[in-house]
């Protein structure tokens, strides 16, 4: 059983991969264009709104298509777009292949963690969904690194197809040995779960009846949609946007030092996960959630005053950890209160919602940045961060079946 998880949170890393490992090569994309330096918001923006058009229908979706197959197709379909992105001859190709990219990559994203919330076992949970977060908060910082290294030695058209590398790699070792488990999570409980080519047909035979929501689920899905806009918009407007453009520029950074320090940041919260998500299992929520999230928007703070190499490096360090291990306990709530049927289609609306903050966080952070100075951008994305907590921390203390 774990092996399978562990296969289907690396399905979940790889697509994020496909953008991570670009991060490092965006700047200069944008430089080969003869474009400006906000142009990297725009790119990403494009990115996001594919996201933001794929996550609720492809939630749904699983409802009635097998998300096995289903996840084969939108990869091998974002592995093609991804790799030959980086030999485009203009701008406005450039953002076409971004926005399918998006479209492809937030289904597969979907797909992948709607499957493993629903197949997760309860006793468990805690700790497959800490390996779930650390994979889909710092994908894209192992990404960095692998982007980096290849901006370097391959140029920006070789890190585009580096990027595809580890999802057809996923992709193979499923062929040998499929997650069976986790496939066959949104079938019927009375069906023996196996391959999802062996239920599909019974799961449109017997059609899942409908169940009640708990008690309070608006105002966790509300604090839940909170957390994963704010958390997006801080990923997409600062990891990938801002905090690489003040490495290079203020931080005395190199892409492959960035990618360094983003793979340092992912191997320290790889350590401390497990032990999280044995914490959590015993019923920790908000003991985690709340200083781990805090520390996060005080790290964003430090970016724009910290000018030495290795000091900007140890803030990336924290601010992975401590956002890594803030993602934990949004994604059990949404295991340990939602059954499978319903979970897809909250993981598509928290997607979604997230997805509109990668979408407008760029832009507006960018502007702000242009307006007002890095320091105000960073400023409200860490205000942000903080009101989102405030809205899921109640719902998040609350049991299930209280009032």
């Amino acid at each position: 059983m774990n092996a399978q998880a562990i296969l289907v949170c690396a399905f979940i890393a790889s697509a994020q991969m496909t953008w991570g490992v670009i991060v490092p090569a965006l700047p200069l994309l944008v430089e080969r264009f003869g474009i400006g330096t906000g142009s990297i918001g725009l790119l990403i923006a494009a990115f996001a709104i594919g996201r933001v058009i794929a996550n609720v229908p492809a939630g749904l979706a699983l409802r009635r298509v097998p998300p096995r197959r289903f996840l084969q197709i939108v990869s091998v379909l974002l592995a093609l777009v991804t790799a030959v992105t980086g030999l485009l001859p203009s701008e406005p190709l450039l953002l076409a292949a971004r926005l399918v990219a998006g479209v492809l990559g937030g289904a597969a994203v979907t797909i992948g963690f709607s499957v493993l919330v629903a197949g997760a076992p309860p006793e468990r949970r805690g700790r497959t969904m800490s390996t779930a977060t650390v994979v889909m908060m710092s994908g894209s910082a192992v990404g960095a690194l692998l982007g980096g290294a290849a901006v370097t030695v391959l140029g920006v058209a070789g890190a585009f197809g580096v990027a595809v590398v580890p999802l057809v790699a996923c992709l193979v070792v499923d062929l040998a040995r499929p997650a069976a488990h986790y496939w066959a999570a949104f079938a019927p409980k009375s069906v023996e779960r196996g391959d999802d080519d062996a239920t599909t047909d019974a799961r449109a035979a017997a059609p899942r009846p409908r169940r009640r929501l708990p008690t309070g689920a608006g105002a966790l899905v509300v604090g839940l949609v909170a957390v994963s806009f704010a958390t997006f918009l801080a990923r997409f407007a600062g990891e990938q946007g801002l905090i690489p453009v003040l490495a290079y520029d203020t931080g005395g950074l190199t892409p492959l030092t960035l990618g360094v320090a983003m793979a340092a940041g992912t191997v320290i919260s790889i350590a401390a996960l497990p032990v999280v998500g044995r914490l959590v299992d015993r019923g920790a929520r908000l003991s985690v959630l709340l200083p781990s999230a805090l520390v996060g928007a005080g790290a964003l703070m430090l970016f724009p005053v910290v000018t030495a190499p290795l000091a900007f490096g140890a803030v990336i360090v924290v601010y992975y950890v401590s956002t890594s291990v803030a993602g934990v306990v949004p994604n059990v709530v949404t295991g340990e209160r939602f059954e499978p049927a319903a979970a897809g289609a909250v993981v598509g609306l928290t997607r979604t919602a997230g997805d509109i903050g990668a979408a407008v966080g760029p832009l507006a952070v960018f502007a702000l940045a242009d307006a007002a100075g890095a320091l105000a951008a960073v400023s409200v994305i860490a205000a942000v961060l903080v009101a989102a907590l405030a809205l899921l921390a109640p719902a998040v203390a609350r049991r299930p079946g209280t009032a």
